[in-house]
């Protein structure tokens, strides 16, 4: 392992990034890119036509670049997006990269895939997230991890703001950094949450604050193993600024391990007191639910209140604690910090109650996409539950979900999507009920028909949602709908 100024990745993670990783070589060659992009007419690609390679497409368009488009699926949407950008369009092939210098990847299609490999040779590849970076000068703040990164993302630019700051929130959530690029002047720090997608294709991004969450299994359609994706993970602590800190969780094995291996400034948080860790240097929940923070003198327990509306479930009151590291590495005043705390009301999609009809309580949790997000869901809804899971499956093991279903008082099971019979498989016998529904509008009537008063109806699916809908958002609104629907013909 190289230090963070020349960061070579590790041998697990080259079958991913075929022969190009930002060793020092890279380094100067992305830096050298850098420089000369600042003249006019350089030629450059970008791969992908969704939100991320548009935002790039127009940044490298606002800095005199030709631009090319390169996409596979080509839609009249985004054929005249490119368009009106200046841009031309083609497809991801050998060919279409011969004469590019430098060549700027959507998270989304993933570094092997064929046709670039032109390109990847000649080490000239780059993220949307590292292209951003270059034209950023306000501190980053960057947020990863399996689960809760959104939230947290949205809880420290919520607390940043109440405190007066002028924040971008971006990346993976909300808005491409490129659109920060693109207007610099206009904000005084950003929160940036980070897929391990876009991690793969940093080179020398820097973060103030590097905040890694936590690791379960998930992407493996695109990973060979955990480890493989826990690579990718690992590179945002790589990319630490020099005066910067890393925000990690003491419980986690993977984030404890790698960050102190890495070595550098850290600070841990932990959802409960037994981390001595965190009792010594960072956030853990008091056994009341509130948090307490170690100050850096250590000689003061700061003290925050737990108790916002968007701060349900022991894995909120967790992603909080990794929040107030984040916000306090910044000296925003602890009054301050409790105030964003106590204001804070969520995001949608998040175990997020969108009606109750005849005494039942319906959940949208549809952006639970992998099997422990669904198990952090159980946890968090109280008392009997009927879940509903499906969609397109991303080969993690489902026992772990099904463990908690039976101790978490699940007392039905309505299977959706492409997943379904993988779904039915894993809980028959282990559930009172498995009811094959096919779509959420099924599963919906289903759960209609076997709920009782005080019962849960949660939409978790433990799934990907590109089997049946355009993304998470389109399944978890397609449900509050139906939910909001009946309510006004039912009895709220």
């Amino acid at each position: 392992m190289g230090s963070r100024d020349s960061y070579t990745l590790d041998s697990d993670i080259r079958d991913l990034l075929p022969r190009f990783a930002p060793s020092m070589e890279a380094t100067a060659r992305v830096a050298s890119i850098r420089v000369r992009l600042e003249r006019a007419d350089m030629q450059t690609v970008v791969v992908g036509a969704g939100k991320s390679g548009l935002a790039a497409a127009a940044l490298l368009r606002s800095k005199g670049a030709r631009v090319v488009v390169a996409e596979d699926r080509v839609t009249p949407e985004n054929a005249a997006h490119v368009a009106a950008l200046g841009a031309d369009l083609a497809a991801i092939e050998p060919a279409t990269f011969e004469t590019a210098e430098l060549v700027v990847l959507s998270p989304g299609v993933p570094r092997n895939k064929p046709g670039l490999q032109p390109a990847i040779d000649r080490q000239i590849v780059v993220g949307e997230i590292e292209l951003a970076s270059w034209f950023i000068q306000v501190p980053m703040i960057g947020i990863t991890g399996t689960n809760g990164k959104s939230t947290t993302t949205a809880l420290v630019a919520h607390i940043l703001k109440e405190a007066g700051r002028r924040v971008f929130a971006g990346g993976n959530l909300g808005e491409p950094l490129s659109r920060l690029a693109m207007r610099p002047d206009d904000f005084d720090i950003a929160v940036v949450e980070l897929s391990s997608y876009q991690l793969e294709s940093i080179v020398d991004a820097r973060f103030e604050v590097a905040c890694w969450l936590n690791l379960t299994p998930d992407h493996l359609e695109r990973y060979r193993d955990i480890d493989q994706y826990a690579a990718a993970k690992e590179r945002l602590l790589a990319r630490r600024a020099a005066n910067g800190v890393a925000v990690l969780n003491a419980k986690d094995p993977y984030c404890s391990d790698r960050g102190i291996r890495l070595g550098g400034p850290i600070r841990w948080f932990a959802g409960e007191t037994k981390s001595k860790l965190a009792q010594t240097m960072g956030t853990l929940l008091s056994e009341s639910g509130d948090a307490l923070r170690a100050s850096e003198d250590k000689d003061e327990i700061e003290h925050y209140t737990l108790s916002g509306a968007g701060l349900i479930g022991a894995h909120n009151k967790a992603n909080a604690c990794a929040a107030i590291e984040c916000v306090r590495h910044f000296e925003i005043d602890p009054a301050l910090v409790n105030r964003g705390l106590s204001t804070f009301r969520g995001l949608p999609h998040r175990i997020e109650a969108v009606g109750t009809i005849d005494g039942v309580r319906y959940y949208n949790d549809s952006k639970a996409t992998n099997v422990d997000s669904a198990i952090i869901a159980i946890l968090a809804v109280s008392g009997p539950k009927i879940l509903i899971a499906g969609g397109k499956d991303k080969g993690a093991p489902w026992a772990p979900l099904v463990e908690a279903a039976v101790a978490q008082d699940v007392k039905a099971v309505l299977t959706v999507g492409e997943a379904a019979p993988i779904v039915e498989a894993a809980f028959s016998g282990r559930v009172p009920r498995v009811v094959h529904c096919g779509d959420i509008h099924r599963a919906f009537e289903e759960a209609r028909r076997l709920a009782v008063a005080g019962d849960a109806v949660l939409l978790s699916p433990g799934c990907a949602s590109f089997d049946q809908f355009k993304n998470f958002e389109h399944r978890g609104d397609v449900f509050r709908a139906i939910v909001q629907a009946a309510a006004g013909r039912g009895t709220a």
